[in-house]
């Protein structure tokens, strides 16, 4: 199958409503991955992220403590599963192959956060508490001006999108509905504001 440039399989399922056309439930995980290797099958790839993506969202979700991070994680794992699907060597089953992925990159995720002692995105966007001792004010203050500086220069399209998400605690779907644009949009826009406050949210030194 010819795949666009940047084309994700994760986000592409995740919008497609022809579940009829899924592979049947019986069929097992491990003969799902082989006609996927074998044939290239798009119809039972899909079958497999539905029936384990919010599985796997959960796995990664406990040892990240992010939602959306976790989510990341598991579109991360299916992109590289569909465009490696060839080279892929299984020792064990498909399904514990898929755990140990996403555990896989949810460690390293976790390791590079240290590595680079940056705050998780998620708890420096909302932290509410107040900091103890003057350096740490100071931290948390330089830390709260890189995030805000970074929210104020995002396109405005993008930029209200994030605030009504993370300030307002409001749905993509209510989102999607006041500004009168598909779901789908209000996922890529999230997803480009995220990348860009990873980026643009530097190490803060205690």
């Amino acid at each position: 199958m010819a795949l666009l440039p940047h084309f994700n399989p994760a986000q592409a399922i995740r919008y497609n409503t022809g579940i009829s056309a899924l592979r049947p439930l019986g069929e097992g995980m491990d003969a799902l991955f082989d006609r996927v290797v074998r044939e290239d099958d798009y119809k039972s790839f899909e079958t497999i992220f539905k029936r384990m993506y919010r599985q796997l969202c959960r796995v990664s979700a406990h040892m990240v403590h992010s939602h959306a991070l976790a989510e990341e994680i598991v579109d991360d794992v299916f992109c590289n599963l569909w465009g490696n699907r060839k080279r892929i060597q299984i020792n064990t089953s498909f399904q514990a192959y898929l755990l140990t992925s996403v555990r896989n990159k949810s460690l390293d995720c976790l390791r590079k956060a240290k590595h680079d002692r940056n705050i998780a995105l998620e708890c420096a966007a909302n932290v509410a508490s107040v900091h103890d001792g003057a350096q740490e004010s100071l931290v948390y203050e330089e830390l709260r001006g890189q995030i805000e500086s970074a929210i104020e220069s995002l396109p405005k399209q993008c930029r209200t999108i994030f605030r009504m998400s993370r300030e307002q605690d409001m749905k993509y779907k209510d989102i999607a509905d006041v500004l009168k644009i598909s779901i789908k949009t209000v996922d890529t826009q999230m997803g480009r504001a995220l990348k860009h406050l990873r980026q643009a949210v530097r190490p803060v030194s205690v």
